[in-house]
């Protein structure tokens, strides 16, 4: 398998957009003597570069490539696309490639379309923040009728939908594609360089977030405790934790039974939100400046997605570690939060 580069594909580049530079102080976070030093060490780009200089975004028209997996996109005579390839294992991308060689059906699309897909798109968090921004990047650059999404269950198709719908300026057809899929596009449009997970994100994946929020019917402003209970990764004495914020007034609230628009409306106007590192949590994109954002953390969690978001929309952010139960360097399993500690975090 061959990868190219997008600079050597036919194509047609539009002008750049400019991420501005911005300065990213340092996450506040408790317990680190507790992460391995491995984990520790992934983090540090995204954690303590502080400085982070202006970046191009590039929107380019690609023509004639094939589409696979989540979102890699070859040429037509079989080559891989670098700029595609977002956090795809190297065992993934050989996959995509051999699916695409040995498969003789396809899909062809004329009409032109924008990828809306990436590593990991099936995430609620994922696609608030890194895939979605990459329809406004588009959209008054260049002229599109139909946006490749990924094929999902029915809650977060709604999802896709409803935050597209939100956002969006104008109205769109939807190509829902599946990983197994192969599509082949006369026109495809792709955007990079808003993201690169763990290390840089760019302040204009937040560039539509406060109209989407402003656009819906005022809330109470409350304190809400984002429930995470069917996900491996958990905290082993949540009831011991809940107490803690049941007796200062939180709410507990689990987005997953809620639609898009409720879930935008309940945080739009919260005081303080505590969670477990996790999708739900990716609704503080959605707090206002200020919002006092306390994450509960695996110690073996190499993840510095939510203190950017914190970062980069003036969040007053606490992360607290918590070591696993039992032992593992897995980072999606249970583990465990000091109620003590959590309550004094709430003061911080």
């Amino acid at each position: 398998m061959l990868t190219v580069d997008i600079n050597s594909v036919h194509r047609h580049e539009f002008t750049p957009l400019f991420s501005p530079a911005f300065t990213l102080p340092a996450p506040r976070v408790q317990n680190l003597k507790i992460i391995p030093p491995q984990i520790l060490e992934a983090m540090r780009p995204g954690w303590l570069t502080g400085q982070h200089a202006a970046r191009p975004i590039q929107v380019t028209k690609l023509f004639d490539v094939f589409v696979t997996e989540e979102g890699l996109v070859f040429t037509q005579d079989r080559k891989l696309i670098a700029q595609s390839i977002t956090q795809h294992s190297p065992q993934e991308c050989q996959g995509a490639y051999e699916r695409l060689t040995a498969q003789g059906a396809y899909q062809s699309i004329e009409q032109p379309s924008l990828l809306l897909r990436k590593r990991g798109d099936h995430n609620y968090g994922h696609w608030l923040v890194e895939v979605l921004p990459k329809l406004w990047a588009a959209e008054h650059r260049v002229a599109v009728t139909t946006l490749v999404v990924p094929a999902l269950a029915s809650a977060m198709q709604s999802v896709i939908r409803d935050s597209i719908a939100l956002s969006a300026a104008r109205h769109y057809a939807y190509l829902p594609v599946s990983t197994q899929d192969i599509c082949f596009f006369k026109e495809l449009v792709l955007v990079h360089g808003l993201t690169e997970h763990g290390v840089y994100m760019s302040p204009q994946v937040f560039d539509r977030t406060d109209a989407m929020r402003m656009s819906l019917p005022e809330s109470q402003p409350m304190k809400i405790y984002v429930e995470r209970t069917q996900s491996a990764r958990r905290v082993v004495n949540a009831a011991d934790c809940q107490k803690v914020l049941q007796q200062k007034g939180f709410i507990s609230v689990d987005p997953a039974h809620l639609t898009f628009l409720e879930q935008v409306r309940l945080f739009k106007n919260a005081v303080c939100v505590v969670g477990v590192m996790g999708a739900g949590m990716a609704n503080m994109a959605f707090c206002p400046p200020g919002c006092k954002t306390v994450v509960l953390a695996p110690a073996t969690m190499p993840d510095t997605f939510f203190s950017f978001i914190a970062g980069l929309r003036g969040l007053n952010y606490t992360e607290i570690r918590g070591p696993m139960t039992p032992e593992t360097m897995s980072w999606d399993e249970p583990f465990s939060i000091d109620p003590a500690q959590l309550e004094a975090s709430l003061a911080v």
